[in-house]
């Protein structure tokens, strides 16, 4: 008489289908190097601890702001912003989330010894938190800070009874607490972070209960490892790979627009830069020269043909589609006989020589497609790929007169590029930080400072446009084009990539 109860069980799995695995195994490029959430600020830590720790405004995944643990936020007045926290929040040790956690978060990013690369800029113009309630706060700031919700996207918070302790008390993972959908299960250096479902969390149960993030740096061993089974998702798929996976019915490809660009950087101040053969002279200070520069690329080309398809040509120095660029710039076609013309006009027809310096991160081989555009006008362009752990330092002590890069606009807002890049070097504490080319004016300085104390969205829009506009007509910085985000994983999962290029595992779900 038990066999029918038997068989009646038996039907009902057969009916329902093979049960879905609990355990997500993701190949990761870079692996994080601490769960400090406060601690050395770049990509392959915050895309890595977002599983873990949560920002009070977050961000979709074309970089839109969103709440996060902040529900609300308002402008009170110019110098105080006012938050209401999502009440029923929390942390990871079932502590509730309230306004003093907020605060000793902000004390603590400052306050971390020994950081080598700290959260501060994200808090700049932040003087202080005044707690109102458990669930209202107001952040004070130095004058107008219209980019507030955006910076704050980047600063984790966490409980105030871990946020005295230092580095090492979160890498060994006994501060490492936060609201996220996941909590740290395991980790150490170059090993998998190995995460466990947050029942608790307020947005719903992950479908995965347990996350390994491992760690495959190679290119081909992570594609490797995702067709032998032994992964189900891997990042930053290399281009050349792209199509076999996608031309695989086991597979599937997840792309999307990315905010990294890349971008041309003309020294247009010194006399005679490296690597620049013009008989002591620096064709590149006139905007004509630099003009011909943009006009002799091909930009459908590169994207096309040399990025595979996963790339979208511009000459914005940021993607259009973030805040401030111009979302309807028509993209200059090549035009090598206007390029000349220029080149003439400006009284270098006779060409001269450059060496373009070239980051390894997925540029060497549009850096040649420059190269030749430019040689076709006269400007004999030699390309020096550069390797990473010297091309970095090198930039920063200027010994390129001409360099091609990825930058990637992370705030979502392109006041970070013209802040950082376009604005005068020295003046202003924190901005033209990245200003290697000896851009800087003072009406352009006047007006990226008038744009970021803009409250009004509509109107820092429109300056920020007619600033980028300004950066592209003159080519002061010569945007090429936006990367794309890419992404694999095997066919019975979906996933919306990112403009960020991060992985949050709790968006990786089953199709």
């Amino acid at each position: 008489m038990a066999v029918l109860p038997r068989l009646a069980l038996g039907l009902s799995l057969l009916l329902a289908g093979p049960a879905m695995p609990q355990t997500l195994r993701v190949g990761m490029q870079s692996p994080p190097s601490t769960l400090d959430p406060h601690w050395l600020l770049n990509l392959s830590n915050t895309g890595a601890l977002r599983n873990i720790y949560e920002t009070l405004v977050a961000r979709d995944a074309q970089m839109q702001l969103r709440p996060g643990l902040a529900e609300s936020w308002r402008v009170v007045d110019e110098t105080t912003w006012e938050f209401r926290l999502r009440p029923g929040v929390r942390f990871h040790d079932g502590a509730p989330l309230t306004s003093a956690d907020v605060a000793a978060s902000f004390q603590r990013v400052p306050n971390v010894p020994g950081n080598p690369n700290p959260y501060t800029i994200y808090l700049s113009g932040v003087t202080g938190v005044e707690v109102v309630d458990d669930l209202t706060f107001r952040i004070r700031t130095s004058g107008p800070l219209p980019i507030l919700p955006t910076n704050l996207t980047q600063i984790f918070i966490v409980p105030r009874s871990v946020a005295a302790k230092g580095n090492p008390e979160f890498n060994s993972g006994e501060a490492a607490i936060g609201t996220g959908p996941f909590r740290v299960a395991s980790w150490s250096t170059n090993a998998p972070l190995v995460l466990r479902r947050h029942e608790g969390w307020w947005a719903g149960r992950a479908a995965w209960e347990t996350a390994s993030l491992m760690p495959i740096p190679n290119d081909t061993a992570r594609v490797a490892a995702l067709l032998a089974g032994d992964v189900d998702f891997i990042n930053n798929v290399a281009l050349q790979d792209a199509g076999r996976i996608e031309a695989d019915r086991r597979f599937a490809l997840f792309t999307g627009p990315s905010v990294y660009a890349v971008n041309i950087y003309p020294d247009v101040e010194r006399q005679a830069p490296p690597g620049v053969e013009a008989n002591g002279q620096n064709p590149m200070r006139d905007p004509r020269v630099r003009r011909a520069m943009s006009l002799a690329l091909n930009r459908e080309a590169i994207a096309r043909q040399i990025m595979e398809g996963f790339a979208d040509p511009t000459d914005q120095a940021a993607p259009p589609f973030v805040f401030g660029a111009i979302p309807d710039r028509p993209v200059p076609a090549q035009d090598l006989a206007g390029a000349r013309n220029l080149l003439n006009e400006a009284g270098w027809g006779q060409g001269f020589g450059l060496n373009l310096f070239c980051s390894p991160n997925r540029t060497p081989r549009i850096c040649q497609a420059i190269a030749a555009a430019w040689t076709r006008i006269g400007i004999r362009t030699a390309v020096e790929v550069v390797p990473q752990a010297n091309f970095l330092p090198r930039r920063n002590r200027r010994e390129y007169g001409v360099f091609v890069t990825v930058f990637g606009s992370l705030t979502g807002e392109t006041s970070y590029v013209l802040g950082s890049q376009l604005h005068s070097v020295g003046t202003v504490p924190g901005l033209g930080a990245l200003n290697f080319t000896g851009l800087g004016a003072a009406d352009t300085d006047a007006q990226i400072q008038r744009a970021r104390a803009t409250l009004d969205d509509a109107a820092r829009a429109q300056q920020l446009q007619a600033l980028m506009g300004k950066v592209a007509d003159e080519a002061l910085i010569i945007g090429v084009g936006v990367l794309r985000s890419v992404h694999a994983g095997q066919a019975g999962l979906t996933f919306q990539a990112r403009a960020d290029e991060e992985v949050q595992v709790v968006d990786i779900r089953p199709r």
